[in-house]
C-alpha cells in the first residue's frame, strides 16, 4: 500500500495551485485521483473541507472513528481536525476548502452528508472554475451558495465510532477483521480479559453504542463499501453473519432509507453520470 507523508496531493485543474490556508479566496477547489489502496496520512487544514469521490470509495478516518463515504454522499472535515483517508477503490475525488471567517453555521464534527445534486454540481462548478475568481464576482456568490447548501445538508449513518480501551480494542479489531463473527459478548469477553458486564460498560462508555448496535454498524458500513465494489446482496447477508437476505435487507433499508437494491441503482446511475 503506497502512502503520502503529511499532506495529500491535491491540484487544480491545471495541475498546480497555491496552498488552501495560504490562499485569499474563501473557498478553495481542489482535485485528486488515487489507486486502490492508497493512504493520505494524518493531517489537518485551517480550513474547513467537504470531500467526495465521483466514483471509487473513501474512508475518513479520525482519533474518534470512520465515515464511510461512497459516491452520493459527502464527508466534511472541520477546521483543526486531524484526519486521514483510506481510498477502497480506485477514485476520484473532488473537495472544497473554506475559510474559518465561513464556518460558523456549518458542522463542529465530522460527518457524512448526502450529496444533493444543487450541492454536487455547486462543488464541480467550483473545481471548473479552477481558483480563477475574484471577491464579489458571480463566481464568488457561487461560492457562498455552496456554502449556505453544506450548513442545510442531511447526515448519512456512516459512522463509525471507535473505543480506545485496550481491552474494546481487541474486540473491535477482531470484527473489522470478520464483521460476521456473530459470537455473544460473553464469547468476546473471555477475549478481551474482561468480564461481560466490564465489556458492555466498555462500549457503551467509549462508543456511545451497545455491542449488538456497534456491530451493527459496522456490518452496515461494510454493506456499502462491499455494493460499491460489485458484491451481490446474497453473498454480502452470508458474509456478514445474516440468516437470511431478507433479514440484511431489512436491516440496511431501516438504516440507509433505502434497499440494498435500489442503493446499488443509484450508485450505478450517479458513477455513469460522473464518467
Amino acid at each position: 500500500m503506497r502512502e503520502i507523508d503529511v499532506h495529500p496531493a491535491f491540484t487544480d485543474l491545471n495541475g498546480s495551485g497555491p496552498d488552501p490556508d495560504l490562499s485569499p479566496l474563501p473557498v478553495v477547489a481542489r482535485v485528486g485521483s488515487f489507486s486502490m489502496g492508497w493512504r493520505v496520512e494524518a493531517h489537518a487544514h485551517q480550513r474547513g473541507q467537504l470531500m467526495f469521490v465521483t466514483n471509487g470509495s473513501m474512508r475518513v478516518e479520525t482519533r474518534d472513528g470512520s465515515w464511510i463515504t461512497p459516491p452520493g454522499r459527502a464527508c466534511w472535515i472541520p477546521s483543526a481536525a486531524v484526519h486521514s483517508a483510506i481510498y477502497t477503490q480506485a477514485s476520484k475525488m473532488q473537495t472544497v476548502l473554506i475559510a474559518p471567517e465561513l464556518l460558523e453555521t456549518l458542522p463542529k464534527r465530522c460527518c457524512v452528508i448526502k450529496l444533493t445534486p444543487l450541492l454536487r454540481e455547486l462543488v464541480l462548478q467550483a473545481v471548473a472554475i479552477n481558483n480563477q475568481y475574484t471577491l464579489h464576482s458571480r463566481e464568488h456568490r457561487l461560492m457562498q451558495v455552496l456554502v449556505d447548501q453544506i450548513s442545510t445538508a442531511q447526515q448519512a449513518p456512516l459512522f463509525l465510532p471507535e473505543g480506545r480501551d485496550p481491552r474494546l480494542r481487541r474486540v473491535t479489531e477482531s470484527l473489522h477483521q470478520n464483521p460476521g463473527d456473530d459470537r455473544s459478548i460473553e464469547a468476546w469477553a473471555q477475549i478481551a480479559g474482561a468480564s461481560a458486564r466490564t465489556l458492555a460498560r466498555l462500549f457503551q462508555k467509549e462508543t456511545g453504542m451497545t455491542y449488538s448496535s456497534w456491530r451493527q454498524q459496522l456490518c452496515l458500513i461494510r454493506a456499502v463499501e462491499m455494493l460499491t465494489e460489485g458484491a451481490s446482496v446474497t453473498n454480502i447477508a452470508l458474509a456478514l453473519g445474516y440468516e437470511s437476505t431478507a433479514g440484511f435487507t431489512s436491516m440496511f433499508t431501516r438504516s440507509m432509507g433505502e434497499s440494498p437494491s435500489n442503493y446499488l441503482t443509484r450508485w450505478s446511475q450517479e458513477t455513469t453520470a460522473s464518467e
